[in-house]
């Protein structure tokens, strides 16, 4: 792929050599931020997929000094027929109420379907970290087009069949980025996280015009806690969100004893044991029973013994060490006696025994080679910058990386600077989750989000997804929990267990089972409405 220049009329070309043969798209320039009207797509899955043509227009900054927002239009089959659409991606400034001076921008990429009625659901979407951009979410599960080992292609199941999809990058992640660097402590802290979120929310729906579409707001991993946040900080400001889609999160943001988390995490690693043949051989001949009588022991005994270890023989110790291990095919030695539980640091590491270069990975515990790398800084540049003609040439950071003075101290993360600062937070919790991986007092410290906003907003509905082999989440306990909740508020709470891990949408037969629920989840939703 190259840029020349026709002698006779200087304009510029983009000129795609393939496999199968050579097209030439000539591209005219625009009067805004220069993108070229055309893409010319990869080699997709071993077929050679057509270059295109795709109109490119922008639409113009409300406010002198704004970055115009490009758009281009789209077209893909699914299982309901064609789906056109225009995708726009841009940043929004994010400004003092008062001053109103720029603090940062941030970047998004928006899809709204063609001849949508007035009433279409809008999602506004994020990944976690808290430092993780919305790229992985955004191509991998919910947009129109996903990331395939040759290139993007068609998501048939995008979520874009039952809503329009806003796709937002958390300050200095992706593309977006602080006005001024002594910006940072407004943003790099739990409640101006929040606080910028609800305020790129609001802007949005005021710029595009998108009040009156029913909100819904959605997150995985971290993001769910943002998420619920965003939910109850929206619902004191009066907007109303007809659902909350939380991903491989809090279990959903209700606080529970820690010997409780301990107990859940038991069902998620008898089934990693089952996948890795590493139970005793009665427990390996049944799946499913396997796995409720691991429940109900974690439940029934191991929990009430955590609860009261202090008190528990060393009989008793020993006895339930040896069921762990037994229930979760960890070796007896790995179990401490003195507190029966495995972290889930030491988990991962020695689960596969005294080969420590094998650690099952903290996003999938069926992967232990390595290969649930998902960032894939080609890919982006493709999308990003070729088929959404966003021509910058700033880095997307958390993929991307660009310069730094050299000598010089390295890039300082954006993880590096955040501090966690919700209401009840300490830093013995943050320790903890250093030194052992677990979120068990984060997700006990958070304020209860969702319940508030449940109760303040009696048609809010919320859907929790949580993946089978994540390790840092617990499908049983989610639906143990629900049930703890007063009927009017349980029953508006849906939990959903997948065969995936913390990318609960990385394969095939997952993104399509998260598209019949989220448009479930919206007609019964509306229905609420």
């Amino acid at each position: 792929m190259m840029f020349s220049r026709n002698r006779l009329n200087a304009q510029p070309r983009l000129e795609c050599d393939f496999a199968a043969g050579r097209q030439v798209v000539a591209a005219r320039r625009r009067r805004l931020a220069g993108p070229l009207v055309m893409t010319c797509l990869a080699m997709l899955g071993g077929e050679l997929a057509l270059a295109q043509t795709l109109p490119v227009r922008t639409i113009d900054p409300v406010v002198q000094g704004d970055e115009p927002i490009i758009v281009t239009k789209h077209k893909i089959d699914t299982p309901r027929g064609p789906l056109a659409y225009e995708a726009r991606a841009g940043r929004l400034p994010i400004r003092n109420e008062q001053t109103g001076e720029v603090r940062g921008y941030m970047f998004f990429v928006a899809y709204h379907a063609v001849g949508r009625k007035e009433n279409r659901p809008i999602s506004f979407l994020w990944n976690g970290g808290p430092t993780a951009a919305s790229w992985n979410f955004h191509t991998l599960g919910a947009g129109p087009r996903v990331r395939s080992e040759g290139g993007f292609v068609d998501n048939p199941v995008t979520l874009l069949a039952d809503s329009d999809l806003v796709f937002m990058d958390a300050m200095e992640t992706g593309f977006s980025r602080l006005a001024k660097p002594e910006f940072a402590p407004e943003f790099f802290q739990f409640q101006g996280d929040v606080a910028s979120t609800v305020e790129f929310i609001r802007a949005y729906r005021t710029r595009f015009r998108a009040n009156s579409q029913p909100l819904y707001i959605g997150g995985t991993s971290y993001g769910v806690f943002r998420a619920a946040a965003v939910v109850d900080e929206l619902g004191q400001r009066g907007v109303p969100v007809a659902g909350a889609l939380l991903i491989s999160g809090d279990i959903p943001n209700i606080s529970q004893p820690t010997e409780f988390y301990n107990a859940m995490h038991v069902p998620a690693r008898t089934a990693t044991a089952f996948f890795y043949k590493k139970l005793p051989p009665e427990l390996m001949r049944d799946r499913a029973e396997t796995m409720r009588e691991a429940l109900d022991w974690a439940r029934n005994v191991y929990q009430p013994a955590l609860a009261r270890i202090a008190q528990l023989t060393d009989a008793e110790r020993e006895a339930v060490a040896l069921a762990l291990a037994r229930y979760t095919g960890v070796s007896p030695e790995l179990v401490n006696r003195k507190t029966l539980v495995v972290p889930v640091n030491t988990y991962l590491a020695q689960f596969l025994g005294g080969d420590l270069t094998r650690p099952l990975s903290d996003i999938d515990t069926r992967i232990s080679d390595g290969s649930e790398d998902v960032w894939a800084e080609g890919p982006l540049d493709a999308y990003m910058r070729g088929e959404l003609q966003y021509t910058t040439d700033l880095t997307y950071r958390g993929i991307e990386r660009g310069y730094m003075p050299t000598p010089g101290p390295p890039a300082k993360t954006t993880r590096q600077q955040f501090h966690y600062n919700q209401p009840g937070m300490t830093d013995e919790a943050m320790q903890d989750l250093i030194a052992t991986g677990e979120v068990t007092k984060l997700a006990q410290l958070n304020p209860p989000w969702i319940v508030n906003a449940l109760k303040r907003d009696k048609s809010l509905r919320v859907l929790v997804i949580t993946g089978r082999y994540d390790p840092l989440n617990m499908c049983e306990g989610n639906e143990i929990v629900t049930a703890t909740l007063p009927y009017d508020l349980a029953r508006r709470i849906e939990n959903r267990c997948y065969e995936a891990g913390h990318i609960v949408y990385r394969y095939d037969e997952q993104r399509a089972q998260l598209s019949r629920d989220f448009a479930k989840f919206v007609r019964e939703s509306a229905i609420e409405k």
